[in-house]
């Protein structure tokens, strides 16, 4: 099942236009989501003095007895700003290149020369087997197809005077590519003793041990490229379509956190998993902010789908919903003024108002449980400090 909510906002409001990330929540582990591109303050926002708000569920409308109190609160400007709806899903990043370096033959492990964390270079070699039986077969080898093609020649000259059938002469020459051939399958074994690097990368993973004896059948040692890495995402079947090569993509460590990479839908697997009902993206990492990243580790990653301008979010907090109808209070000529909003996308401690406000309204953020319409306020500071000139 797949649910919307209300969206995170920044506004314009002599500030220029921000970035904000929206969000949906999706079956499987995506989500949909929305969050704000810049520093969370957003507008200008002052604090009340009587305490932190109890969340969304607010209390019912109307303050304590007493006449026509001032009932301090905090406030900030409503403004707008671009949103961004992301479909989110959780992975590990991946190597794009892991390879498992498995010897070409068999043999007694006679040198080790890299370790677990070493970067290594293609061609690099990392270990050597024990080669002093193939290097004296190899020498063998050389000696008899010298000795062959010696015998060649010789048998060349002397069919030129008659001397010997040429019938003889192709049978030495048969001979002398017979051991030409040995020569270079004992060359072969001598190279195949060395354990080499397919591709650059960093090695993670060793398997042996010197003196031990190793086989074609499992590997030496892992190698991943660190330098290039992806994270593949299952994407549920019918969100599928959302979703196109060549769009941008936010790495995040956990939520509400900030990007530590940017990335770029690189390919979309063309069927659909039987069991789960999804579909793999695969998003290639950019840029990274984090240098800590590797493969293996736990990240979100949002997938921008879409873009909706001009949108106003506020904080969850600022939103009372024990009716049936979400409102919030503005303060309007050092009054409270209830305003009924409908709420659009939603992400972690931000809602977008998508009717109900406009840009350069004031709107109340802390203290809005005791409020009544028409109640006197005063804007307050953080310290505390009364706000002139706001709300007026």
């Amino acid at each position: 099942m797949m649910s919307q909510h209300p969206a995170t906002t920044r506004s314009r409001h002599s500030r220029g236009r921000g970035l904000t990330i929206i969000s949906l929540l999706l079956a499987g582990g995506l989500l949909l989501s929305a969050c704000g591109s810049g520093d969370e303050d957003g507008g200008q926002v002052a604090r009340a003095a009587d305490g932190p708000p109890r969340g969304m569920a607010g209390g019912p409308p109307g303050g304590p007895p007493g006449g026509d109190r001032e009932i301090p609160v905090a406030a900030r400007i409503a403004f707008t700003e671009d949103l961004q709806v992301t479909l989110r899903g959780s992975t590990n990043l991946r190597a794009r290149e892991t390879v498992d370096v498995i010897p070409k033959q068999s043999g007694l492990v006679g040198r080790i020369l890299v370790e677990e964390g070493d970067r290594v270079q293609q061609g690099q070699l990392l270990a050597q087997l024990d080669d002093e039986e193939w290097r004296l077969q190899m020498e063998q080898s050389r000696a008899r197809a010298r000795s062959s093609a010696e015998q060649v020649d010789r048998a060349r000259a002397l069919a030129a005077l008659d001397l010997i059938s040429e019938q003889e002469v192709g049978n030495l020459v048969a001979d002398s590519a017979v051991a030409a051939s040995d020569l270079e399958l004992a060359e072969l074994r001598v190279r195949n003793a060395q354990i080499l690097s397919p591709i650059a990368g960093v090695i993670t993973h060793r398997y042996i041990e010197r003196g031990a004896q190793v086989g074609t059948a499992e590997a030496a040692f892992t190698v991943a490229d660190v330098d290039r890495l992806e994270a593949r995402v299952a994407v549920p079947e019918r969100q599928a379509p959302r979703i196109q090569v060549g769009q941008a993509a936010r790495i995040l460590f956990q939520e509400g956190a900030a990007p530590v990479a940017t990335g770029t839908v690189q390919r979309i697997r063309p069927v659909v998993d039987a069991e789960s009902g999804t579909v793999q993206v695969t998003v290639e990492v950019l840029a990274r902010e984090d240098d800590r990243l590797r493969p293996g580790q736990f990240v979100n990653v949002d997938i921008v789908t879409e873009t909706l301008p001009d949108r106003i979010t506020l904080p969850r907090t600022a939103v009372l919903v024990d009716g049936a109808v979400p409102r919030v209070f503005v303060v309007r000529d050092g009054r409270a003024e209830e305003r009924q909003v409908t709420l659009g996308f939603s992400r972690g401690d931000q809602v977008e108002i998508a009717t109900g406000l406009a840009a350069g309204d004031t709107v109340v953020v802390v203290g809005q449980d005791n409020l009544r319409p028409n109640a006197p306020v005063r804007l307050m500071e953080l310290d505390g400090r009364p706000v002139e000139g706001r709300g007026q």
